[in-house]
């Protein structure tokens, strides 16, 4: 009763338009354009399903992306009337500007009648909503065009208005002279060149209070503020608005810019590969937010010969399980325009649901795509030789734990780090005045310990060689802690530790682990470069193997003079090597063997007899017939490997590229080729595949053995290492920080690919940045 009196004499207002449009215009401003802009005919919104603010700038982003012509991509064949039948790619070119096919419907689409064509007009259904696939009647896609004044052609004439912009009837009211339009192109000049310097830096944009009168205004309109005072054009331009509208600062021209930006960085590399093979490195990774984000890298082959790894986005995926990285892999493609039909070669770090053989990311790619082989991180995989090292000798195993628990004492406090810059400080005035340390530019630089990282291939290695290089500083430091430190359990730690480094034992293992890490070090940096080619790595590998080998066989004094001549130098007790061993936990048991046999046999020929076995069973190429075959293509000792038995093998793994024509041309080429290039003195100092290739394209051969060069590029494009992709990583923790992490995952992508790929940054200019800024919405200025 009370709310029907209520409802009688107090009627609820209804709402003021202005305010029901603010929401609306709100609720648009929310859109992940990103994510609403399909690629794919047959997944797309249609146009009607927009609200009517918004119809206009779905369309301008379509046409923008330009109509969905997948060239590459294997037509799957469908029978009509017992004939097998398939979409024809030639129909693009006669039908150019409307045709579309899709490829998760395997169906065609009219991408003019799709952006205007109303519900009511005939062909609505077959060409827009439901996809046409009638391949047997080709004459049904000349009918669709019809003639002029047909609904088909309405469309078009509507796609040509809406981009053509002085038609339309707001730049009509209103009268733009040349100098208002030439002063509108020079801010944005001036704001494009300070987002350039920008985002090349991988410096944030924003700042906390970006009023005229702040202090903190931020990066962009800092650097703005100081571009126009050297510019004196700019300054003037600026002076002239009497108002704050249209300085081009705001943050979404800024973001807008820099999409820009990103868009012809991947305009270059997407140019690059063309129609051509690539591969696939992925890897994912958790940013300052804790949002779990993909980096995708592309490796190919650029018209030069030259292997280029390129960085083409991050994207963030809410599961890392292997169907939502394909699935995110999927859409990033689609939006590239791109296809899996391209990829020749995947490379992962080895987890479980990348290298998966039934459900993991790779086997979900092979399924679609049977050459796209997976060959696992080379880099990744020499640092799980050192894991399973040190989980199978107890000697090693403690000694990293030592070190861990070394690295959380010394480095465990601000404190602590000065005392050892300090005391290092010291010793070398000392050694400097002694003449034991030479001076010169770059020399005697401050020193810490750095801490080992699982992913960080060579920081096991850095941070032995700190500790030597700083062991009497650690050892200084140790003394103090165990001395004045107030909490036990820190200075407990401090005398195990005085104890244990002051060991023969922890010396020997110091030293050995050294060397070891020292020659796979060499093997490590040369898998993360690249244009590391696959037969150069296994050749790095086998390189490797014989100096462990030369190691065992007649580097043991040599070691053992070492540690000598460091324990010496530290004041540490020495074994005598012919006396009988004794095990410090267990002093009263006779172990029946000297220090000899058990140092030299028990440990150093242990520890490399498992590290030599451990690469034989990773790094085994003869288990592999795909490293085996492009092993033939090494330019090492004039063609030494070269096998055409191999080769053809080779090209047989490849049935998309190699049919049976293909490869009888290919046989009847590889005799010729080799004989060619043997011949040829310019061949004659030639040691990796990659440097094959380049050859070839300089001396104009790859066009004269077509067929050797594609299997060449096959072999080029596999993955050495995936340390590109942790690159990315890198670079994300400086695009995204704590102070930053807030950035939106488009942008962030946008950022870490203009910050990642500086050198086709450099390529893009400001006109071809104007021109797509201008087509990304309805710009004021816009032609």
């Amino acid at each position: 009763m009370i709310d029907q009196l209520m409802e009688r004499f107090y009627k609820r207002k209804a709402p003021e338009p202005d305010s029901c449009n603010n929401a609306i215009n709100s609720r648009l401003d929310d859109i992940n354009w990103e994510e609403e802009i399909k690629s794919d005919p047959g997944l797309r919104k249609q146009i009607n399903d927009y609200h009517p603010n918004v119809r206009e700038r779905v369309r301008r982003k379509y046409l923008e992306n330009g109509p969905c012509q997948p060239r590459t991509i294997r037509f799957p064949m469908t029978e009509i009337g017992g004939v097998p039948r398939r979409f024809v790619p030639e129909w693009f070119d006669e039908f150019r500007g409307w045709l579309e096919y899709s490829e998760s419907k395997d169906k065609a689409y009219c991408f003019y009648c799709f952006l205007f064509r109303e519900k009511k007009d005939g062909g609505y259904e077959a060409f827009v909503k439901n996809g046409w696939n009638g391949y047997h009647r080709k004459e049904r896609l000349q009918n669709h065009v019809g003639n002029v004044g047909g609904s088909h052609y309405l469309a078009m004439k509507k796609c040509d208005d809406l981009l053509q912009r002085k038609q339309h009837i707001d730049v009509a009211f209103r009268d733009v002279s040349e100098s208002a339009k030439k002063d509108y192109y020079t801010r944005l000049n001036g704001s494009i060149d300070v987002a350039r310097i920008l985002v090349k830096q991988g410096l944030p944009f924003r700042g906390h209070d970006e009023s005229k009168k702040s202090l903190n205004k931020g990066n962009f309109r800092e650097f703005r503020n100081f571009v126009e005072e050297q510019n004196p054009i700019l300054r003037k331009v600026v002076d002239k608005k009497k108002s704050d509208n249209s300085l081009l600062i705001a943050p979404e021209i800024q973001k807008d810019i820099v999409h820009c930006f990103a868009k012809e960085v991947l305009h270059f590399i997407l140019e690059e590969i063309g129609d051509d093979v690539f591969c696939l490195l992925v890897d994912e990774s958790r940013d300052v937010s804790w949002k779990e984000q993909m980096a995708v890298v592309l490796r190919y082959v650029d018209k030069f010969g030259i292997v280029k790894e390129r960085f083409v986005g991050l994207v963030h995926v809410n599961e890392t399980n292997s169907a939502s990285l394909k699935s995110a892999i999927d859409a990033l493609f689609a939006d590239l325009k791109l296809s899996l039909k391209q990829v020749r070669g995947e490379g992962y770090d080895g987890a479980s649901n990348m290298r998966g053989e039934f459900n993991g990311l790779q086997s979900l790619i092979m399924r679609e795509n049977s050459s796209a082989y997976y060959v696992h991180c080379f880099a990744h995989q020499l640092q799980l030789v050192l894991v399973a090292i040190a989980r199978k000798h107890k000697g090693v195993s403690e000694f990293f734990t030592m070190i861990s628990i070394l690295l959380n004492v010394v480095g465990g406090s601000s404190k602590r780090r000065d005392m050892i810059r300090d005391i290092n400080l010291q010793e070398m005035s000392k050694a400097l005045g002694c003449g034991q340390l030479q001076t010169g530019t770059g020399l005697n630089q401050e020193q810490s310990l750095q801490r080992p990282g699982d992913t960080r291939w060579s920081s096991h290695y850095k941070s032995l060689k700190s500790l030597v290089d700083m062991f009497p500083t650690i050892v200084k430091v140790l003394e103090i802690v165990e001395k004045d430190k107030k909490d036990w359990k820190i200075r407990d730690q401090a005398s195990n530790l005085l104890q244990y480094f002051q060991s023969f034992d922890s010396i020997f293992y110091l030293h050995l682990m050294l060397t070891i890490l020292g020659i796979t070090n060499t093997l490590s940096l040369a898998l993360q470069r690249k244009d590391q080619d696959i037969v150069n790595a296994i050749k790095c590998v086998k390189a490797t193997k014989c100096q462990l080998d030369e190691l065992r066989r007649e580097k043991w004094m040599m070691l053992l003079d070492d540690v000598h001549g460091f324990c010496d130098k530290n004041d540490i007790c020495k074994l005598e090597m012919e006396d009988e061993y004794i095990d410090p936990k267990k002093r009263r048991h006779k172990s029946g063997i000297t220090n000899k046999h058990y140092y030299q046999v028990d440990c150093f020929n242990d520890v490399i007899d498992w590290l030599l076995q451990e690469l034989d069973s990773r790094f085994n190429e003869t288990s592999s017939q795909l490293l085996v075959c492009s092993a033939a293509f090494s330019p090492r000792d004039s063609f030494h490997d070269f096998s055409i038995e191999n080769l053809m093998s080779l090209a047989k793994l490849y049935p998309h590229d190699f049919d049976s024509g293909n490869l009888r041309d290919l046989n009847h080429e590889l005799g010729l080729y080799i004989y060619d290039v043997r011949d040829d003195e310019r061949f004659s100092d030639l040691q990796t595949v990659a440097e094959l290739s380049q050859r070839m394209v300089k001396t104009r051969k790859h066009e004269r053995y077509p067929m050797v060069y594609r299997l060449l590029k096959l072999v080029l494009v596999l993955p050495v290492a995936t340390a590109t992709v942790e690159r990315c990583f890198s670079a994300m923790k400086i695009v995204k920080t704590e102070l930053r992490n807030r950035i939106g995952d488009i942008y962030m992508s946008n950022s870490l690919i203009c910050y990642v790929e500086k050198e086709e940054l450099l390529k893009v200019t400001n006109e071809v940045v104007v021109r797509r800024f201008m087509k990304m919405q309805g710009r004021r200025f816009d032609d």
